[in-house]
């Protein structure tokens, strides 16, 4: 491969680059991995800041240098069309421009501005990005994903805040073969066991670490007890600032940094996914990186367990890390990979945004190093963007679907039609657009022949890069390079694309389900076999632009067609797939999970009878309370924090809160916690009896009609739902015998 290049990989190739820390004073700290052990270098860089014009720094006179690049402050005109940002203010302490161009704003506006993203006309980002920017490097240059020493930690509490509980447990692991269980039986040990866990990380000196739910449990957590114990958390390397800060990130969830060391959080990379859950153990379980023997305790059981099985809740804890390693394999690969082309931190990657968060800062990068202005802000008004096609054309069950996945269809368009944006005259956009597919084929190809290697990571990664191409362009204002009208002609083009698709199935005799530019869904006549579906396939495919291929994605013995992008699939083999939040959520309750899997079975195979036995059955686990509080709890995410909600609430009372303000319970916003109907007493949360059986019956026994059953809906004629999910046991009069009974489609 000669792809390599400085758009792609940056203009400076200096290796092994594992942590950057910089400030506005145009200090950047670097720590590089070498054969040798890790090494400090200091840099100094000039700090940055595109202009439109020069009106708020007027005021400097001739303080402001032109094209001087050694003078404290400096400027320089770069070639752009009017409106364009074509003014690069330079400084050696970029908090005194930022300040200077603060003080003329204010007085150009006659009120107080504090801060930049207060005013248009204006681009620049935090130190660190300008700093690998401007110095064209980038992260794990050379490196392969276990190069870095990364290492995973996991707390075990007595209760989910730092405020009414404690750290009796914290299980280490590292990439090089280490493993420890640190202790802390009795609540005075706590502080020690804070130490320990310093004294772990200072002596096997990580470059990364690592946990799940780092940055929304572990870290606060951990942040809160060596606070109240007056311990100073230096997570970080010597040479560089002391403790854990926020990284500044306009989030509402708080993501945390330190000196010298990367701190990744999986469940980010893992929430980019469409997974029926975030959870380590359910993920960990799909992806089929559970430790053989592992062991199950419930969250709020580990404390009590430890009390008299401690060796099993070690076993427990070293299992989570175990887990966490294998996870970030298989998860943060592809962030790996693009930290060596986007100018951004490791840390930042699993969670940014794969336009604005990775393609963006590579196009501003070159913009920089050509000196070429940056575009201006667009113009408002016109026509909004024309999104692509989403089409539902049968709702039901539907025997013999079968997918046609049409293959990175606007990627593709975007490269054969060569459609870029308007405003980037270096023609940069098209440029990664074509060497990131290059590349992605080459690893592809390389994961496929099963050469050693991370290809199938990488491919992934410029997958993830390419794919954001179409949305960064129609993204309007959020994106520096948008352009609506290039946006529409791909959008347009893909639906001409898609309509062909349709009129090529429809002519050939097949029913269509559901179509949207990822593929499409239909049903073949009966008798079919594979291998006539995928000769179908081949044969529209040869009808479609070069560069846009049309691909078998596999077949289904039914299909359950719900709404767009909700529904379920009864394979061949007999595996059942749920796709979309009506089916699958983070909210569904373990026994409505099960209703839903065994009802949708018998639903897909024809089996109406045992539709209504599934549902009687689990009628009878609910009144006869079979059930635990545990498997009728949901998970709710709390957004806002007691002080927000106490502001609130006398306008406007909200369930989930009320249950913990009952109770006296405090929260943080972000937090999830499980409730529970508990008879008598309304919403409860899951942790005042997780074992026991006080559930409101009635009120999950209407719940599993109206929350569960209701899914079935579209697969049954009306009166046919109404019969097999009445209440009573008891047959009406006028009844059908649920055998005469079978599953329906209508077209839409």
């Amino acid at each position: 491969m000669t792809i390599p290049d400085s758009l792609l990989f940056g203009h400076d190739s200096t290796p092994g680059i594992v942590s950057v820390h910089a400030d506005l004073s145009g200090r950047a700290l670097v720590w590089r991995r070498t054969g040798e052990g890790v090494t400090l270098e200091q840099a100094r860089f000039r700090s940055w800041l595109y202009a439109r014009d020069l009106a708020d720094v007027e005021h400097l006179g001739n303080r402001l240098v032109w094209n001087n690049d050694q003078a404290p402050l400096s400027v320089r005109e770069l070639p752009g069309p009017p409106g364009s940002l074509r003014y690069l203010l330079t400084a050696i302490d970029g908090r005194s421009l930022r300040q200077s161009v603060l003080r003329g704003a204010s007085d150009r506006l006659g009120r107080s501005i504090t801060s930049l993203h207060d005013l248009r006309g204006y681009y620049s980002v935090g130190a660190v990005e300008q700093y690998l920017m401007a110095s064209g490097r980038t992260f794990f240059g050379g490196m392969t994903f276990d190069d870095p020493h990364r290492l995973q930690f996991d707390l075990e509490t007595t209760s989910l805040t730092p405020d009414t509980g404690r750290m009796f447990m914290i299980a280490v692991r590292d990439n090089r073969g280490f493993e420890q269980v640190l202790e802390a039986r009795q609540a005075h040990q706590e502080p020690q066991l804070i130490h320990d866990l310093l004294a772990v990380i200072q002596a096997r000196d990580p470059d990364i670490l690592e946990n799940h739910n780092l940055m929304g449990f572990d870290l606060p957590f951990l942040m809160g007890r060596a606070e109240k114990h007056g311990i100073p958390l230096k997570l970080g390397r010597p040479g560089g600032p002391h403790g854990v800060w926020r990284v500044q990130d306009g989030r509402s969830s708080p993501h945390w940094a330190c000196a010298g060391r990367e701190m990744v959080d999986t469940i980010d990379a893992v929430r980019r996914m469409d997974l029926p859950s975030a959870s380590l153990k359910v993920v960990s379980q799909l992806f089929g990186i559970a430790p053989e023997g592992r062991v199950y305790i419930e969250g709020a059981q580990v404390a009590e367990t430890y009390r008299t099985q401690p060796a099993l809740v070690r076993r427990y804890a070293l299992q989570d890390v175990e887990e966490v390693e294998a996870l970030a394999r298989r998860v943060l690969a592809p962030s790996f990979a693009l930290a060596k082309m986007a100018p951004r931190p490791y840390h930042r990657l699993p969670y940014a945004g794969t336009a604005t968060g990775m393609l963006e800062p590579m196009l501003v990068r070159a913009y920089l190093h050509a000196l070429h202005a940056l575009p201006g802000e667009a113009i408002g008004g016109g026509a909004p963007h024309q999104g692509g096609t989403v089409r539902l054309y049968a709702e039901g069950v539907i025997l013999r679907a079968v997918k046609a996945d049409v293959a990175s269809m606007y990627p593709s368009l975007i490269r054969h039609d060569r459609i870029g944006p308007a405003c980037d005259p270096l023609g940069v956009f098209l440029h990664l657009m074509d060497h990131l597919t290059a590349l992605r084929l080459h690893h592809k190809a390389a994961a496929r022949r099963g050469d050693p290697g991370e290809h199938e990571a990488i491919q992934s990664a410029m997958k993830l890069v390419v794919n954001s191409g179409y949305g960064y362009l129609g993204a309007g204002r959020m994106a520096l390079f948008q352009d609506r009208d290039a946006a529409d002609r791909i959008t347009r083009r893909g639906r001409e694309v898609l309509a062909q698709v349709v009129a090529a199935l429809r002519e050939r005799g097949m029913t269509l389900i559901e179509a949207d530019t990822d593929g499409v869904f239909f049903s073949t006549p009966e008798g079919w076999t594979e291998v006539q579906e995928r000769q179908l396939i081949v044969d529209v495919d040869a009808l479609l632009p070069e560069g846009v291929s049309l691909e078998f994605d596999g077949r289904a013995k039914a299909m359950l067609s719900h709404e767009i992008k909700n529904y379920v699939l009864l394979r061949y083999n007999g595996q059942l797939e749920l796709r979309g939040a009506a089916f699958e959520s983070s909210r569904t309750e373990a026994y409505g999970r099960t209703f839903l899997q065994q009802a949708l079975r018998r639903l897909l195979s024809g089996d109406v009878p045992g539709v209504r036995e599934t549902y009687l059955q689990s009628l009878q686990t609910l009144e006869q309370r079979e059930c635990t509080n545990a498997q009728v709890a949901s998970r709710v995410r709390l957004t806002k924090s007691p002080e927000q909600y106490e502001a609130t609430r006398p306008a406007r009372q909200e369930a989930a809160y009320e249950a913990l303000h009952r109770l006296g319970r405090t929260w943080r916003a972000g937090e999830k916690v499980w409730l529970y109907h508990r008879a008598g007493q309304g919403l409860t949360p899951l942790d005042v009896n997780p074992d026991g059986r006080d559930y409101d019956v009635k009120h999950y026994c209407a719940a599993l009609v109206s929350g569960y059953a209701s899914r079935l809906r579209k697969g049954l004629a009306p009166e046919d739902f109404r019969q097999v999910f009445d209440h009573s046991k008891q047959p009406g009069l006028f009844d059908r015998p649920f055998e005469a009974m079978q599953p329906v489609w209508e077209p839409v």
